[in-house]
């Protein structure tokens, strides 16, 4: 697996040699802070409001920067001519695909895991109470998201060019996200049964009420649906390089 990780050490030093993550890290900031500054008739609704919000520019901002590394892996070495090189070495082509999606995701997942530690620094010296429970697990779902988003630009990365991959799974991901129930029995069924939900690893609005946290259960259950698809994006990238002609 040395090979695996020392791929991925190179992608996530590329996450933060960028500016990128530094400009999201200030807008976040900036934003938070202005909204800490609002006055409602008590704390509370102050600190759901800084929720609000935060968790959206947290979780869109992570998203943005995963999608967008993840999907100009595969691009960029066949751009700078790297590809032939590496694969020439003792690097399996699976390897090759597993390697870059890891580093794409621990990338992403370093990133969203700052902007959610600011996060939640802001909303407790706001003097909110916020439960340490679905604290913990509202980052743990969303990782598992960043996992299958960062698999799906991943595969796709070997399929589209940069621009098409980044616009197709941000689309992809809003569709499913925001109207993955609507689409069941309807014309777009087939993109029910067929895309992952997003919408299941979405826990902000239990995470704002103080709903508490969910069963280990359901959290066994959505690691293994993650699981699974991350599998299958990542194999149908393993498959397509494996018939491309460096």
């Amino acid at each position: 697996m040395k090979p695996v990780w020392a791929l991925s050490k190179l992608v996530i030093k590329e996450i933060f040699r960028k500016k990128d993550f530094y400009v999201a890290l200030i807008l976040i900031g900036v934003i938070l802070f202005y909204a800490a500054q609002l006055q409602f008739y008590n704390v509370k609704n102050i600190v759901r409001y800084l929720m609000e919000i935060g968790l959206w520019l947290v979780f869109s901002f992570s998203v943005i920067l995963t999608v967008t590394l993840a999907a100009r892996q595969f691009p960029s070495e066949i751009q700078n001519r790297t590809a032939a090189v590496l694969l020439s070495k003792p690097i399996r082509r699976g390897r090759f695909v597993i390697g870059k999606f890891l580093g794409s995701f621990l990338a992403g997942a370093s990133a969203f895991l700052i902007f959610y530690v600011l996060f939640l620094a802001v909303a407790s010296a706001k003097g909110g109470g916020l439960a340490s429970g679905t604290a913990v697990q509202t980052a743990y779902l969303f990782l598992l998201n960043l996992m299958v988003v960062a698999a799906m630009a991943s595969g796709f990365s070997y399929y589209l060019t940069v621009s098409a991959n980044v616009s197709v799974t941000l689309i992809l991901y809003l569709l499913m996200g925001a109207y993955g129930q609507t689409l069941k029995g309807r014309a777009w069924a087939a993109l029910y049964y067929c895309l992952p939900h997003f919408e299941f690893f979405d826990l902000r609005q239990r995470f704002i009420h103080e709903w508490g946290p969910i069963s280990a259960g359901l959290v066994f259950f959505l690691t293994c649906y993650a699981a699974v698809y991350t599998a299958i994006f990542l194999l149908l990238g393993a498959l397509k390089l494996q018939r491309h002609s460096l």
